[in-house]
């Protein structure tokens, strides 16, 4: 054997003996970066508690929660010192409250005992924000915001305190207050206060940008229910950092359903400022990112539909034909819930033109709607859904000329775009209804909302209505 081939079998077993804290080094980054999958390749046989711990998330992560648990059942908990137990019982507690498990309260009893016995401040952060998200997902949203309460004021004492410490613990006091915050957020969406959502996520942003974990998941996640925000809601501040904040990340193939999602959010928002270049511009960026054929339709529809109020005609009606055709090629029934949502805004853009096959969507979404998919944490209720299947329902319903239960659909969606404080959704849905009744006062609704964007499709449409409004 020659040198040059000693030398090859030396590298080779070299790599093959590699030790195997690389291997959970790359297994770190691939879940810090969104890669969940690889993650769980790059763990292979490991058995630590602190691989076990990330094996565990990231099968959380892909929503594979039985295959977390097993994960996690490799550690005898009894035989761990007390902040490797707390933390794997923590990630426990997660899993079966995602999984609606009531047993989740036991186990986070037993890891809240182990984190304050362990002295180690981010994992009792981490226990008590796990504790928050069960509370949350009962809908017992006093006990969760105390629970965010209790994982701030220990995150804060956690900035001086000089007990125990863990190189191989993922996260710091700082990472959970970001994500208290954002739990914060989703209690207020669930009392439909999206303003004090917004601000919410904006500290939590804050923090997040302060706690030295890049988790893109996790950063992606919050961005989304800002981005949903700012797409309906009057903000330039708000849309602006979304924004900034979109541009500036390395999108990968594993995080295209942000992108897309996201995108497809900022799309509606530059259209709803009047910017149609812009609008087109983040709404093909949606479509083309999409990894999944409902996503991709979302984004053709509103590219359909805002090629059509600003007068081009011809785009609109080749995105709604392609749409329809990649429709016919998906499997609903395995879609995930709110990508199931596609169907009824697709009814909703075809009504005007064919009514039949309008219907035909409508009922379809109508029949999915009564087998909703697996739960993930809990299912809230969000009456912006309730709005938006309300207006593609009269779509429908004035299509085949039953304008009277349209105009009553109509005024329920209106009434709870009002509710809520979405005065652009609710102009929307009031100049839908002048067209229908003719009556002014509604179109003295849509007029204020056109007023501020009097570049705006809402604005265009208007100006053609044969009612006056004072705009």
């Amino acid at each position: 054997m020659g040198f040059s081939e000693r030398s090859e079998s030396l590298q080779n077993t070299v790599t093959r003996l590699k030790p195997r804290r690389a291997d959970y080094g790359v297994a770190v980054q691939a879940f810090l970066s969104g890669d969940s999958s690889f993650c769980i390749e790059s763990l292979n046989d490991i058995e630590t508690p602190a691989a076990v711990s990330l094996l565990a998330r990231s099968y959380i992560r892909l929503e594979r929660f039985p295959e977390a648990l097993a994960a996690l059942d490799r550690c005898d908990i009894a035989a761990l010192p007390h902040e490797f137990a707390a933390e794997l019982l923590a990630v426990r507690g997660f899993a079966l409250v995602a999984m609606r498990d009531p047993s989740a309260y036991d186990i986070l009893t037993e890891a809240r005992a182990r984190a304050y016995s362990s002295g180690f401040k981010p994992v009792e952060c981490e226990v008590e924000f796990v504790a928050a998200v069960a509370a949350w997902s009962d809908r017992r949203t006093d006990e969760a915001l105390a629970g965010c309460e209790r994982v701030l004021e220990t995150g804060a004492s956690a900035q001086w305190f000089l007990g125990a410490r863990r190189d191989d613990y993922l996260y710091t006091a700082c990472y959970w207050r970001s994500r208290v915050h954002d739990v914060e957020g989703l209690i207020h969406a669930g009392r439909e206060d999206y303003a004090a959502q917004a601000a919410s996520l904006k500290r939590a942003f804050d923090e997040f940008d302060g706690s030295g974990v890049a988790d893109t998941t996790v950063e992606l996640k919050m961005l989304y229910n800002f981005a949903v925000i700012v797409r309906d809601v009057d903000s330039d501040d708000f849309a602006r950092f979304v924004e900034d904040r979109a541009e500036r990340i390395a999108w990968t193939p594993h995080t295209a359903i942000a992108e897309s999602d996201i995108f497809h959010a900022l799309g509606l928002c530059r259209a709803r400022r009047g910017d149609h270049l812009g609008a087109f511009r983040f709404l093909r960026r949606s479509a083309n990112s999409a990894p999944t054929v409902p996503q991709q339709i979302k984004a053709i529809i509103d590219r359909s539909f805002l090629a059509r109020e600003i007068g081009e005609v011809f785009t609109a009606q080749d995105d709604l034909e392609h749409a329809l055709k990649l429709a016919k090629q998906t499997d609903w029934e395995n879609a995930p819930g709110e990508q199931r949502n596609v169907l009824f805004e697709l009814a909703r853009q075809l009504a005007p033109i064919d009514a039949e096959r309008a219907r035909a969507l409508w009922d379809r979404y109508a029949t999915l709607k009564s087998t909703p998919p697996a739960l993930y944490l809990a299912t809230r209720g969000d009456r912006r859904l309730r709005a938006e299947e309300c207006s593609a329902h009269a779509a429908v319903l004035v299509a085949e000329s039953q304008y009277g239960r349209a105009i009553s659909l109509l005024l329920e969606s209106l009434e709870i775009w009002t509710d809520v404080g979405y005065c652009w959704r609710a102009a929307a849905v009031a100049l839908d209804l002048a067209e229908l009744t003719g009556e002014a006062r509604y179109a003295a609704i849509a007029g204020r909302e056109a007023a501020k964007q009097p570049n705006s499709w809402l604005a265009r449409r208007l100006a053609a209505l044969k009612v006056s409004a004072p705009i």
